[in-house]
């Protein structure tokens, strides 16, 4: 008995591999268009191997020349994970997104490097105008509809500058990404170099509200300027630091 349960296990499984090897993406695409929250623009090959020109997702967050590729073997683990590569303003993307009976979505490994003027038109924060590049790894994500995602990985701002009245050297920021029991996505922020000293957090709750802290000491190397512009924004302390410290929700920032 448990050798033709095992039989008829490995039957619909290696049926199934063979309808996504060879079934064509665009036909079965097209019928679920209205189910998915990204549209995907001149479909061609397979749903185990497949392309798109373009995806564009509700925030319009466009993906270019994005390919993707089945993983079978990741069925045994009642998951489809497809492997995914493509193109954000010229600047390669590569990932692995994962799914399972609950319909949440996984994303492991994911690597990327952004201009900081494409960072500050994705993310609404009160920080004046960027440059640099930034350089973001994901290890793992996970992701549910109206909750906070939680995330484990780095982000790197380097040859970082921000500008409000007067531009300033941050070096190079780096941001530790976590997830915690209470804060399902929360951040711990530094640098090196630059004109200025930055230490901060970055915290969430359950519900998608977020708190920036942000302490900001100039150095010997910092003008007298640069001080006056943070102080437009950030709160001056006795011992000569700033403090920025920034409210809302995630859905502010398009990340729920």
């Amino acid at each position: 008995m448990m050798r033709t349960r095992h039989y008829i296990f490995t039957g619909i499984i290696a049926y199934f591999v063979f309808l996504v090897a060879t079934v064509p993406a665009e036909p079965v695409i097209s019928i679920f268009e209205n189910r998915i929250p990204v549209t995907l623009s001149n479909v061609s090959g397979t749903l185990w191997s497949g392309r798109a020109s373009a995806v564009t997702t509700k925030n319009n967050l466009t993906l270019k020349n994005v390919e993707w590729s089945f993983l079978p073997w990741r069925l045994l683990l009642a998951s489809i994970t497809i492997s995914v590569n493509a193109d954000f303003n010229n600047n390669p993307i590569d990932t692995r997104l994962s799914t399972g009976i609950s319909g949440n979505l996984s994303v492991d490994d994911l690597n990327m490097k952004l201009d900081a003027a494409d960072v500050a038109s994705l993310v609404s924060l009160p920080l004046g105008e960027l440059s640099g590049i930034f350089q973001l790894h994901i290890d793992n994500a996970y992701i549910e509809q109206g909750l906070v995602p939680r995330v484990n990985g780095t982000l790197t701002w380097n040859k970082a500058s921000v500008t409000v009245a007067e531009s300033a050297d941050l070096g190079n920021v780096s941001v530790l990404i976590n997830e915690k029991d209470e804060s399902p996505l929360s951040a711990i922020i530094s640098n090196k170099g630059g004109n200025l000293a930055l230490n901060g957090t970055f915290t969430t709750s359950a519900q998608g509200d977020y708190s920036l802290q942000l302490s900001m000491k100039p150095n010997a190397t910092a003008s007298s300027n640069l001080s006056s512009s943070i102080a437009m924004f950030a709160r001056k302390q006795g011992n000569g630091e700033f403090i920025f410290d920034n409210k809302g929700n995630l859905k502010q920032l398009g990340l729920m």
